[in-house]
């Protein structure tokens, strides 16, 4: 928080850093939102996802004609976000003619559309964020000197979500809130969920979390789908074993895994039993001896 404050007391380019997963584009949108002197928009671009042949309009923009496959003009992130902020994620993956013009913008403060002739101010603040620190980026050739020395300024390094337990309640709590939100907002009611019980917070602290935030947001989602009462418990949450010591016998793991799963079928089927046992792919007299080997009562299950 110390360094997106100092971030927003100026315009110069930022390298985020962390480990895949973990939420950069956060980071960046406090970064613009702390900002003192902005007033434009924040746009983000993925350089990992966008065509290489078209990354460059992207950025940059275009002139009518410039690219005969996509002939039409382009602004460019540069051109959308004057007086804002362009996240410009996985760094790495531009192709080096592109990092030597980016290069060349940073340290004039100016760009040119492709195919254009005027060079236009540089009005935005360039953020740039990638899984690894900016000098082991480098080191490894995926990012030119020139480039790496205009965005060395200040770099943010973002470390696992296991290194920040502390931010595991606040984005969970976050992450039902929108979720919660969706839901109302596909059925037209209001959701039942309104947060998590102490067990389920717990098992959530306890998680390794080695997909980070994005495992942690989807874990929610899915848990939140599956819950029947008002709170999230921890039978709704899909987590694995953290150690070598906690994985159970092989047998108990099996009845485990066949309790939560017929659990979470029966929810989704509000207790038909006919209905669940033919997304299961099983036959109706099975799946009940299933339920009735595990103590399980599809009534429990019906609204």
């Amino acid at each position: 928080m110390e360094q997106i404050a100092v971030a927003g007391r100026g315009r110069f380019a930022v390298w985020i850093s962390g480990p895949a997963g973990v939420d950069r584009e956060l980071i960046a949108r406090l970064i613009h939102d702390a900002s003192e002197w902005t007033d434009g928009e924040f746009f983000a671009l993925d350089a990992a996802v966008v065509p290489i042949g078209l990354l460059a309009r992207e950025l940059l923009g275009a002139e009518a004609g410039a690219i005969p496959a996509v002939p039409e003009a382009a602004p460019g992130a540069f051109g959308r976000t004057p007086g804002g902020t362009v996240l410009l994620e996985n760094v790495d993956a531009v192709p080096k003619d592109l990092q030597q013009t980016l290069a060349s913008v940073l340290e004039r403060s100016r760009y040119r559309r492709l195919g254009g002739s005027e060079d236009l101010p540089l009005e935005c603040r360039l953020i740039t964020s990638c899984v690894c620190a900016l000098e082991d980026v480098t080191a490894a050739g995926k990012l030119i000197p020139e480039l790496s020395e205009q965005l060395r300024l200040l770099e943010i390094t973002i470390p696992p979500l296991s290194e920040r337990k502390e931010d595991i309640v606040p984005i969970a709590a976050h992450t039902l809130s929108l979720a919660r939100a969706e839901i109302e907002q596909e059925t037209g009611t209001p959701c039942r969920v309104r947060g998590f019980a102490t067990q389920a917070l717990e098992r959530l602290l306890a998680h390794t979390w080695p997909e980070n935030e994005r495992d942690l947001r989807a874990q929610v989602r899915t848990a939140l789908r599956m819950s029947r009462g008002e709170e999230i418990e921890p039978g709704d949450l899909a987590l694995g074993w953290e150690s070598l010591e906690r994985v159970p016998p092989f047998r108990d793991a099996k009845r485990a895994f066949e309790r939560e799963y017929v659990t979470r079928v029966l929810r989704m089927c509000n207790g038909n039993i006919s209905k669940a046992a033919r997304i299961a792919r099983k036959d109706r007299k099975d799946f009940y001896d299933v339920m009735r080997r595990n103590s399980i009562v599809p009534a429990e299950f019906r609204a």
